[in-house]
């Protein structure tokens, strides 16, 4: 019940209110795990998908990896105009998202890292860090669209599903000792793929280039990505970690158009 017991600790740290603007629903990810736990009626739960993972498996193991990314980069920013803004951008964008299934959550780090993350079912994160750059809106959208083009495109749920981490586990959700060892298991590796090893490099070009499409798609300029990572290319001072799991600025900023600065 490490998960557990994290995740009760991360709750504690985050005001209620603040936490419900943020990402509405964070304060339901305990009961989220109790239902892995005590889940019996399997005629309740979603077909599976292609991934061979149910919408409610992936959305566990999102919220799961969700209390992980919270825990490990300062908790939550409790910023309300940071807060409104990041979700009226990334709601903005997940209007044009091809994962209509989802809730999509948005939330801010209290941390100096310049980083975002995505987990599984519609989690996406942003750190003070790279906000403070400071970012317009359409530099904004530039970055949360890379994140959702993750989800979207079911990166690290595919992943997944090939059996690199499952083991050909099934049945995620079933109210047994053995398949919530499994579900650990699963959160814990999924938690590895987002936060240090990072998907591949392919992924993520490919995630550059459906963020700029999506960005383009919901009204904002195309090249916000692009003036985010020229700002950071051509930073005076190195800063500590910059979108660590990431392909260079350099490499990025090759694949992606020559457009207008926004």
């Amino acid at each position: 019940m490490k998960a557990l017991a994290l995740m009760v600790l991360v709750l504690g740290l985050v005001c209620p209110v603040l936490a419900q603007a943020q990402i509405p629903g964070l304060g339901d990810i305990t009961n989220a795990l109790q239902k892995v736990k005590k889940t019996k009626d399997e005629t309740a739960r979603v077909a599976k998908g292609a991934s061979g993972l149910s919408l409610e498996e992936e959305i566990a193991i999102g919220d799961a990896v969700a209390v992980a990314i919270v825990s490990r980069y300062g908790g939550v920013w409790r910023d309300e105009d940071a807060t409104r803004r990041v979700n009226l951008v990334g709601r903005a964008l997940a209007q044009y998202a091809l994962r209509q299934d989802l809730q999509w959550r948005f939330g801010l780090l209290d941390s100096d890292a310049i980083n975002a993350f995505s987990a599984p079912g519609g989690r996406v994160f942003i750190t003070r860090g790279l906000y403070e750059l400071p970012l317009s809106d359409a530099e904004l959208a530039g970055v949360l669209a890379h994140e959702i083009i993750h989800i979207d495109q079911r990166h690290a749920i595919d992943i997944i599903a090939r059996g690199e981490f499952w083991g050909g586990v099934t049945g995620l959700l079933a109210d047994n000792n053995a398949s919530y060892a499994a579900f650990e298991s699963v959160v814990g590796e999924t938690e590895n793929l987002i936060l240090d090893e990072g998907f591949d490099a392919g992924k993520e070009f490919e995630a550059d280039q459906g963020g700029r499409e999506l960005a383009l798609v919901t009204g904002y300029p195309p090249g916000g990505l692009r003036a985010v990572l020229i700002t950071i290319d051509s930073a005076q001072e190195e800063p500590g970690e910059v979108f660590s799991t990431h392909p260079s600025t350099e490499k990025r900023l090759e694949r992606l158009p020559d457009e207008p600065l926004p």
